[in-house]
């Protein structure tokens, strides 16, 4: 990604002598360099808002980060209305504007990684007279799409980024590594087991993806969320009065024990595991991984301190 001032203005230099519109130009170019200032705080992957929320915009972005099904490599940037004012393509383009000046803008910036310039930009506020989508490479714009809503532009976006932004080159196990525990922290942060999937890509619907058994699937994507859980500060904050009166093995167990079934409950809800269909002998590779799992789990809890 540009991360120079100089070099976007070069970009941008280039790509008007190449024949480019040069308010479309320009605006790409802004774009991009909005992009790059956020790159340290974003996370390949994951929606990250790069302000704090009000309670509006929360309610936006927490359906969008519910529904938006991002590459593992993906940046996706929500800039809400504390931002305001701050992107409005230039007057020379005046045709992109999709709110007024005086209404409180709520965008989307997704981008694919490395050098490659492709863009996209949503507006997605209640207040947009004109909710829709730009997408830009190289300077031009590649197409729009406009909705009735902001709400439509929301359900539309997951089938957007997956048709201009979707990863075409191969695959590594990382890569469905990340994007599985992306989807499924998903599920758990909202509780909401219908977030979109692409089955062909997750190892808890497709096991085979990593050489896994359906069983090791399931307790290593729930010992990721929920060793990633423990490490969050905040997390650790909520759970010690759960722990406090009793900081004990067997009352550390009973915590995990009711995290980890709570998890199973999301994936057999989100049909992402067929419990029902599991032989007599996966059932005792199961009750066995579970018991190993809160043991395991319990000791990193422990480990933090």
């Amino acid at each position: 990604m540009v991360t120079k001032k100089n070099d976007m203005t070069d970009k941008v230099k280039k790509w008007i002598n190449d024949g480019r519109n040069p308010g479309i130009a320009h605006w790409h170019g802004a774009l991009e360099a909005t992009m790059a200032s956020f790159a340290p705080y974003l996370q390949p992957g994951r929606l990250i808002p790069v302000h704090s929320l009000d309670k509006s915009a929360y309610s936006i972005f927490k359906e969008l980060y519910t529904v938006l099904d991002l590459c593992p490599d993906t940046l996706a940037a929500f800039i809400p209305s504390g931002m305001a004012g701050v992107l409005y393509p230039p007057a020379a383009i005046d045709s992109l504007r999709r709110i007024h000046k005086d209404n409180k803008s709520v965008m989307l910036l997704c981008r694919q990684p490395g050098e490659n310039t492709r863009i996209l930009s949503a507006e997605i506020s209640k207040e947009a007279w004109k909710p829709g989508v730009d997408l830009f490479e190289e300077g031009a714009l590649l197409g729009s799409y406009e909705f009735d809503s902001s709400a439509d532009c929301i359900r539309e976006l997951p089938k957007l980024v997956r048709t201009h932004l979707w990863r075409k080159e191969k695959w590594t196990a990382a890569n469905y590594a990340d994007y599985t525990l992306n989807w499924f922290n998903r599920v758990v942060a909202t509780g909401r087991s219908d977030a979109p999937v692409q089955p062909d890509f997750s190892y808890i619907h497709s096991p085979v993806l990593m050489n896994f058994s359906d069983v090791d699937a399931i307790f290593k994507l729930i010992y990721a969320v929920a060793a990633g859980q423990f490490q969050e500060i905040d997390f650790r904050e909520k759970v010690k009065p759960d722990l406090a009166e009793d900081d004990d093995e067997a009352n550390r167990h009973r915590f995990i024990e009711g995290r980890m079934l709570g998890m199973l409950n999301l994936l057999r809800d989100s049909q992402a595991v067929d419990f029902s269909a599991f032989t007599a002998r996966e059932n005792e590779q199961f009750k066995d991984a579970f018991t190993e799992a809160v043991q395991k789990l319990g000791r990193f809890l422990l480990s933090l301190g």
